[in-house]
């Protein structure tokens, strides 16, 4: 499951992403619905909670669907989620302005010019606030938030390493599936680890992770 901190701000953009792929459904109840995808009774409920500062919250895709379904609207699976896990993804954004999908920075081909380089990293920068980007991330804030936060640096893994150990956890619940580079940091970012890229030049980051899972203890093996 993934939890994220959200302020009142954090529900403006919810509203306004809700507004962009819901479009059909009133405002209203898109408002509702969302308060409900997000653990509250109701919208009330929501606003008053973070007028007194932010709060975790998780999302619960039933209570979202279930309160469009009931208005006669209807959303498809993973939209709540997708939702929420754009607030953390903005979040690493602001933290981390050369950060893109695919890591630090991008491909500096020698064939390439400054224009071109320049135009290939917003691209793959805008392309983090994609539905498929937002999937990635989830998975990697699913994989991360299974490990405690350490004072110093761990420099046995990378976010390289890391991604790929993502990519291969999940159950019968949640799907697995490809994670990229920069979605695996900006997920380490959102959940408030330390992130260090590894040398200017370098796509990649150490971050302050346990060696350890936090729900059983069982060892990982942190790839170089």
């Amino acid at each position: 499951m993934m939890k994220l901190e959200i302020t009142a701000n954090d529900v403006e953009d919810m509203k306004a992403e809700l507004r962009a792929t819901l479009p059909e459904v009133k405002s209203s109840h898109r408002i509702e619905a969302l308060a409900r995808g997000l653990g509250w009774n109701t919208n009330a409920a929501m606003r008053a909670r973070l007028a007194n500062g932010s709060a975790e919250v998780s999302t619960d895709e039933g209570a979202f669907l279930g309160y469009l379904q009931e208005h006669g609207f209807d959303s498809e699976p993973g939209r709540i989620a997708r939702t929420l896990a754009k607030v953390g993804i903005r979040r690493a954004m602001a933290l981390e302005p050369f950060l893109t999908q695919f890591g630090y920075n991008v491909y500096r081909g020698r064939s390439k010019t400054p224009e071109e380089r320049r135009a290939e990293f917003m691209a793959d920068r805008a392309s983090m606030l994609s539905d498929h980007a937002a999937d990635e991330f989830i998975q990697a804030c699913r994989f991360l938030s299974q490990f405690s936060k350490r004072k110093t640096i761990n420099r046995k893994s990378s976010s390289y390493g890391l991604k790929h150990q993502a990519e291969r956890f999940g159950d019968s619940r949640h799907s697995r599936g490809y994670v990229a580079n920069g979605m695996l940091i900006a997920a380490a970012l959102a959940l408030g680890f330390k992130v260090q890229q590894i040398d200017p030049d370098s796509p990649n980051a150490w971050f302050n992770i346990s060696s350890k899972m936090t729900n059983d203890g069982v060892k990982l093996a942190l790839a170089a």
